[in-house]
């Protein structure tokens, strides 16, 4: 099964999927650029050349969405099941978010949303914890006006601050347009 942005898993799956079309594209590209060739005496003036440089495009395309996220890392089983079990009801996990910007790519291993709060954990790696909480604000205070954002660079603080995420009435539409926000973020 495939998983799916923001799901547990994501970030290794997609790595798969890229790697698996960008070889893809390139055995095809290369078995046809050949098939012209033998057909039109070794030739490589032929419409088969131009169809094979046509697999080059979609190939690089997988090449891209692969070396961005080869530097990342799903998170592990055991902390992901850490995560979901201090998440309180009416919670939404997201697990293993690389997002990018016009300036860095970011990685954060969960984002919790629900009752008006968006609580991030930064990934592994040197990231700048301000510029990543002030992109997260921002985008996320364009769908979410009264949302807090809190980004932590630390798994047990993380922790606490989901569990001590409070029930109250919420703006469901607005909710959602916020998990849609990070949904669509997600490379």
């Amino acid at each position: 099964m495939k998983a799916k942005r923001g799901e547990f898993g994501y970030i290794n799956a997609k790595k798969k999927r890229m790697l698996v079309g960008t070889l893809l594209m390139a055995l095809f590209g290369v078995c046809v650029f050949l098939t012209g060739l033998f057909l039109n005496h070794m030739s490589n003036r032929n419409i088969f050349t131009v169809i094979a440089v046509l697999f080059v495009l979609p190939g690089a395309r997988f090449l891209v969405a692969y070396i961005v996220l080869f530097p990342y890392h799903s998170v592990s089983e055991e902390r992901y099941r850490k995560a979901c079990s201090a998440l309180p009801e009416k919670t939404t996990l997201f697990s293993d978010l690389v997002i990018t910007s016009s300036e860095k790519i970011m990685h954060l291993d969960f984002v919790a949303i629900g009752n008006n709060q968006v609580i991030g954990l930064l990934g592994e790696g040197k990231q700048e914890l301000s510029y990543v909480k002030k992109y997260v604000t921002n985008g996320v205070h364009n769908w979410g006006p009264g949302y807090r954002v809190k980004i932590i660079d630390s798994e047990s603080v993380f922790l606490k601050e989901i569990a001590q995420i409070r029930q109250m009435e919420v703006d469901e539409e607005e909710q959602e347009q916020v998990k849609s926000y990070f949904t669509a973020l997600i490379v």
